[in-house]
């Protein structure tokens, strides 16, 4: 009987463990994992996994949530005006759309001159397991900065931090 109790406290011990360090990797803090998704085009093919090596900042919006539209445009601002020059890879700029439509989801990246390759589209079970794992529905839309390594290492990150990473100072 004891070595029953003593198993099972060992097994709660383990899944806690488990379970503490999944919530960890997820909650946007510095130093997390970046949940791994793949998204998809009709142009363009996109898995944050194969980004790994590069600066990404993703974004996540919708057309309802006004704060997250100026947010959308303003980093594709950003991401346009540092990568210029030779090296035009300092950052990509990833933005997932969560709208319940695909057709406003198209209309609103066509009038906001939004790049079909950086603009990309979520919906039912796939937009509900990222709002999941990015905290989506708790904290709202966000973007997070995601290091070369895979690890989230900015939330909302401002125009100054990514010039950093322009600078190669982050």
């Amino acid at each position: 009987m004891k070595k029953t109790v003593l198993t099972v406290v060992f097994f709660a011990m383990l899944l806690s463990l488990f379970t503490a360090s999944t919530n960890l990797a997820v909650d946007g803090s510095k130093g997390s994992t970046a949940p791994v998704f793949k998204f998809e085009n009709s142009d363009t093919v996109m898995s944050i996994d194969k980004m790994k090596g590069e600066w990404v900042l993703l974004q996540f919006w919708a057309s309802t949530d006004a704060q997250s539209r100026i947010d959308v445009n303003r980093y594709a601002s950003i991401e346009s005006s540092l990568n210029t020059g030779q090296d035009k890879s300092q950052f990509r700029f990833i933005g997932v759309n969560l709208d319940n439509s695909e057709v406003l989801f198209k209309e609103i990246s066509r009038r906001d001159g939004l790049s079909r390759n950086t603009q990309f589209y979520a919906e039912g079970n796939r937009a509900n397991r990222i709002k999941s794992a990015y905290h989506l529905d708790r904290d709202g839309f966000s973007a997070f900065l995601i290091d070369p390594n895979g690890k989230i290492v900015a939330k909302n990150p401002t125009k100054e931090q990514l010039m950093k990473i322009s600078n190669s100072e982050f």
